[in-house]
């Protein structure tokens, strides 16, 4: 049973209530052909953060509660490459096992050409070690952008929500709950087909929510060891704007394997980082 308190539990409500309100406003207007979808949808990335907001000044806690220092560097370096080598790697594996087809570069003869995303370094037929300097500048640019709008959910989940969790629940329970609760806070745009729309009740009620689950391991790996909510937010942005070329990928009829299999990325990924966790407090706890 997750203990939090009422007040917690009101702002919960609420950030869902409000977002919930949003998605279907979209949804009844047409979706993603809604003139306003992309405010409203970036809108209800900030209702987390917002919530938070109303709720440590009402609480006369202050905004010192959540985290804003740098914290320890090298967790901002991590949160950046880590997904950007995790996404090539998976486009690598998926290619190479059949999985997919790779619609986003082609590499023969030692260069790469066909390249079909924006590069900053230029989309024409360069060498495999300039493409991988080209991918990872590419990458840690577009997600640092992208990083200005997921620091609205960040600053509720990682920076608000996760520490009030943690403050009555244990490691488990409070990243399980939060993972959960962040996958089912987009579920009338997913059960509508916006991210699964081959099965979208599937996507909904197991895919998304599950990966979520394993992301919030990932994130609150980041989030504890650096105790800071930076790196957090700028790992938000690189899944948004990197990782999303897994799911770009041409699955065929193997869409739905498709999906398990970066849900199992995902599963090695948060399980890595909750063993991490949780030996480095072990360890600190025998010294």
């Amino acid at each position: 049973m997750i203990k939090l308190e009422k007040n917690v539990w009101l702002y919960i409500g609420l950030v869902f209530l409000f977002t919930y309100a949003f998605q279907i406003i979209t949804i009844v207007n047409g979706g993603k052909n809604f003139a306003l979808y992309s405010l409203f949808i970036g809108l209800t990335m900030f209702f987390p953060a917002i919530g938070a907001i109303i709720y440590l000044i009402k609480t006369k806690q202050g905004l010192k509660y959540i985290n804003w220092h740098i914290g320890k560097v090298k967790y901002l370096f991590l949160s950046l490459i880590l997904l950007i080598l995790i996404t090539f790697l998976g486009i690598l594996i998926f290619e190479h096992t059949g999985l997919a087809s790779n619609n986003v570069f082609l590499i023969d003869n030692g260069k790469v050409h066909s390249i079909e995303i924006f590069l900053i370094l230029g989309a024409n037929e360069q060498s495999i070690p300039f493409f991988l300097l080209n991918f990872f500048i590419t990458g840690i640019v577009s997600s640092l952008i992208m990083s200005l709008l997921a620091i609205g959910e960040e600053i509720g989940w990682r920076g608000f929500l996760q520490k009030k969790l943690l403050e009555k629940n244990s490691l488990f329970a409070s990243l399980t709950f939060l993972g959960l609760l962040w996958g089912f806070w987009h579920f009338p745009l997913v059960i509508n087909g916006f991210n699964y729309p081959e099965y979208p009740v599937l996507g909904a009620f197991l895919i998304l929510p599950l990966t979520t689950v394993f992301i919030s391991y990932f994130f609150g790996w980041l989030t504890i060891n650096s105790k800071s909510v930076w790196p957090a937010v700028i790992a938000h942005g690189a899944l948004n704007s990197v990782m999303i070329y897994l799911f770009e990928m041409d699955f065929g009829n193997q869409k739905l394997e498709g999906n398990f299999s970066i849900l199992g990325l995902w599963v090695i990924i948060g399980m890595a980082s909750f063993c991490l966790i949780v030996s480095k407090k072990t360890s600190k706890d025998e010294v």
